[in-house]
């Protein structure tokens, strides 16, 4: 209160009245809220109106009436995987070969192969010093001929006494140790051929041959080197002199996991891509699987062989083996691909094939031409190159360069 002024009852009452007045209605100020609500409400209904006008006015569809669709992925593969079983990692290998080395203890005068050699059977790969075996096939071979000379003379005398006995001029005794002496020089001479004969072959093991046909893959001696059965110097604990392998036998052995085993069969075709041979596809068939497991590895070994093999092939290259349907066609490979369309995303205008492709947000219709059916598609032999994403399920309603929500 300023100063100069009092209080009264009736002052009070007075400023009641005037503040009441001033006070809004509570009915009042709600009434006027809704008001403002509704004011706003129709301003927002009135601006979409307007812009859906607009909107179909200029032939544009709205995201929020667009169709929501189910798509899928059209594939592209190549013949090979269409028809793929299973794929593994392998090794080649030369399923007949050889590890040849000396029989007899030597030091090798002559060595005729290299790493890379062809070789045929029986033909001479290295000789080892022999001059001491040589001395010994001279010494048994002159043995032979004394033995044989002193078997000559026993059958003489042996006679000369049967005869004698029979005109009564020699005792029986003297008639039956001629024919001792006899039976004795034959022994001799037997075991005479028996030395020689094993003096010959102890030479002969000189000779070192190949056991058959192939290419030298491996050489583990040096000229001038001391070898023997089972490793010396610088050979390996084989005693292998060289390693060779047949080319014609290259077959490829892989581990398949015990859980995929069931997939293959006998005569299954494959396809091998070696690579170190990038740009050749090979072709062959399961040959052999290996009747015994690895339990470490929970593996079972296989062999495929190579039914086109060429001389770029050599043992122990990495490769991959792709096994194929039983019904896989031959002229199946990597590189031919083959675009597949799901069924149901296949229209039909009479005879005609269409599919819906979307891009940007719209489909649009794309004739194609369809060959064979593969299970729940079909290939595509043109309209179509892969990858493309297409429109499955329900197609009525849809129509070429519709703006649709995919799922």
């Amino acid at each position: 209160m300023s100063h100069g002024q009092s209080t009264t009852p009736e002052n009070n009452e007075a400023m009641q009245r005037r503040l009441a007045s001033l006070r809004m209605d509570p009915e009042a100020r709600a009434s006027r809220s809704q008001r403002r609500a509704l004011v706003v409400a129709g301003g927002v209904a009135a601006a979409a109106a307007v812009l859906v006008a607009l909107a179909l006015g200029l032939g544009v569809r709205l995201p929020q009436f667009a169709r929501r669709v189910q798509t899928a992925r059209v594939q592209a593969v190549t013949s090979a995987e269409a028809a793929a079983v299973l794929t593994a990692a392998g090794y080649t290998y030369a399923r007949r070969k050889a590890s040849v080395g000396a029989r007899i203890v030597g030091r090798i005068l002559e060595l005729k192969v290299d790493e890379g050699d062809t070789v045929v059977a029986g033909a001479v790969i290295a000789r080892l010093d022999s001059r001491d075996l040589e001395a010994a096939v001279r010494e048994n071979e002159a043995r032979l001929a004394e033995v044989q000379a002193n078997l000559a003379d026993a059958k003489r005398e042996n006679e000369r006494q049967r005869a004698l006995f029979d005109r009564g001029v020699v005792p029986e005794e003297t008639r039956d140790a001629a024919a001792t002496r006899l039976d004795m020089a034959a022994a001799q001479v037997g075991t005479a051929e028996a030395a020689l004969a094993s003096a010959r072959a102890r030479l002969d093991d000189a000779t070192i041959r190949s056991p058959l046909d192939g290419v030298v893959i491996e050489r583990n001696a040096e000229l001038g080197e001391m070898v023997a059965p089972g490793g010396f110097t610088t050979q390996q604990s084989t005693g292998a002199i060289v390693r060779i392998a047949d080319p014609a036998s290259l077959e490829v052995e892989a581990d398949i996991n015990e859980s995929y085993i069931a997939r293959l069969r006998l005569e299954q075709p494959a396809l091998v891509q070696v690579d170190a041979v990038p740009d050749r596809v090979y072709h062959g068939s399961l040959r052999q699987i290996v009747p015994t497991g690895d339990r470490q590895k929970a593996v079972v070994q296989v062999k495929v062989s190579i039914d086109d093999r060429d001389r770029r092939l050599v043992p122990d290259m990495g490769c991959k083996v792709t096994f194929l349907e039983e019904s896989a066609p031959a002229t199946a490979t990597p590189g031919a691909p083959t675009v597949l369309v799901p069924g149901a995303a296949v229209g039909r205008d009479g005879a005609a094939a269409h599919v819906f492709v979307l891009r940007d947000g719209k489909v649009q219709k794309t004739p194609i031409v369809l060959g064979e059916a593969r299970g729940d598609a079909w290939v595509v032999q043109s309209g179509l190159r892969g990858g493309e994403t297409v429109v499955v399920g329900r197609l009525d309603g849809l129509a070429d360069g519709q703006r649709v929500r995919a799922d």
